[in-house]
């Protein structure tokens, strides 16, 4: 069985990739991994997604997987022994040394991406410290299938992990020395400033000094969004786990991502897939996205670019609108009392984020104002919602809205 892997960027993120169906969480530290400027984990933090993650039957994979410097190894060993402590299942790493480090402490070792591991002679080595290697996200999906028959053939027992959504890099399996050398915010450490993602212009110089402007004003350098819901069966057949990416991103899309996701996998294994399809397909649009591509999976087959040029950021058609607080919740009753700050309908489909809530979402089938049904709850009022999931307070409101539709807050 395919294991589904999904990222968490803090407790709320890995709450609700447990409650989702993840099979698997890998989350960071404020050190030495690939998104250091997101939210990340505390050592108490991690200790207690290790818990909710075991209690669940889930594993966490701690991320350790940024260049390691001569002055980075006292710390390291710091956190290696920590990793042993929280009882994580595995340590995701690039560095030779830091995997020979880990299996020294007698824990398991995911080869990262950043390895760039596109040969089965490569992923052999890295057999001899990891348990299981996360594959360039630059092979074709041949490819994976040839490194996978050579292995199985030389008997080498090694799990392929493989992306199959989320953002991709414009570098090679994410090693990139643009950001270091514009701004001295070094990638490779976790530090990208993400000049990639901004407008450039493209200049053809002549050898007679003529500098013809060929573009301005486009994303040259920012690639659609990887999504692979559509080729789960024949992912299926080479990876042993599913990743998504996304340590950045906020927990609605965690909970989207996963719960498409999941379900797809099972849709395989009950021969519902094709059938419900469309469905995942329209999901996965209402979570943040730069539009969608299959990468490089089908490069050997189907020619065509995968670069986003005219759009800057999100291009899904749906936003997320905050419109309340949660003060209170009726458990007898399912009932959300929330004090908007937004305007709320009968119909709208309503997200509810919190540290222990995770992420829930709830098509707005009731509501009551002291007692009385209501088709309308205006901002400033305390409005009772019925809801099938469980809300606590100071859960934060969302409503997940078409672009062109107007909300008062």
């Amino acid at each position: 069985m395919v294991e589904l892997l999904a990222p968490a960027r803090d407790l709320t993120c890995l709450k609700t990739a447990v409650d989702y169906g993840a099979d698997g969480i890998y989350c960071g530290l404020k050190e030495f991994n690939m998104r250091i400027t997101a939210k990340n984990f505390t050592r108490e933090e991690l200790k207690e997604g290790v818990k909710i993650a075991h209690d669940n039957n889930r594993k966490i994979y701690l991320c350790l997987n940024t260049v390691i410097y001569e002055r980075d190894l006292k710390k390291l060993e710091e956190i290696l022994d920590f990793a042993v402590e929280s009882e994580v299942d595995a340590v995701i790493v690039s560095d030779v040394g830091a995997m020979m480090l880990a299996r020294d402490y007698g824990l398991k070792v995911h080869a990262s991406v950043q390895t760039n591991i596109t040969n089965s002679i490569t992923a052999k080595f890295y057999s001899k410290f990891a348990k299981r290697v996360i594959l360039s996200r630059e092979l074709t999906l041949n490819q994976i299938r040839e490194i996978r028959k050579k292995l199985k053939e030389e008997g080498i027992d090694l799990e392929l992990e493989g992306f199959v959504h989320g953002a991709l890099c414009v570098a090679i399996s994410g090693r990139c020395f643009l950001s270091a050398y514009l701004f001295n915010r070094n990638a490779n450490c976790g530090d990208c400033l993400q000049p990639c993602r901004r407008r450039w212009k493209l200049i053809n110089e002549h050898h007679d000094g003529i500098h013809e402007l060929i573009c301005e004003g486009k994303y040259l350098l920012s690639p659609k969004d990887l999504c692979m819901i559509e080729h789960i069966p024949e992912l299926i057949e080479v990876l042993d786990s599913f990743k998504i990416e996304g340590r950045s991103k906020n927990a609605d899309y965690v909970m989207r991502t996963v719960k498409v996701y999941r379900e797809a996998i099972d849709a395989v294994l009950d021969g519902t897939y094709y059938e419900k399809l469309p469905y995942f397909k329209k999901e996965l649009l209402k979570s943040y996205n730069r539009e969608f591509d299959t990468g490089f999976y089908f490069r050997d087959r189907i020619d065509r670019h995968d670069f986003q040029y005219e759009i800057e950021g999100n291009a899904s058609p749906y936003r997320k609108v905050e419109v309340g607080v949660v003060t209170n919740f009726y458990k007898k009753i399912g009932v959300a009392e929330i004090k908007l700050t937004g305007d709320l309908r009968i119909g709208d489909t309503i997200i509810i984020m919190g540290n222990k809530t995770g992420c829930i979402e709830e098509k707005v089938e009731s509501m009551e104002i002291d007692h009385k049904p209501v088709k309308v709850a205006k901002r400033g009022k305390r409005v009772g919602v019925k809801i099938r999931g469980i809300a606590r307070e100071n859960d934060r409101v969302f409503v997940l809205l078409k672009k062109d539709t107007t909300i008062k807050s």
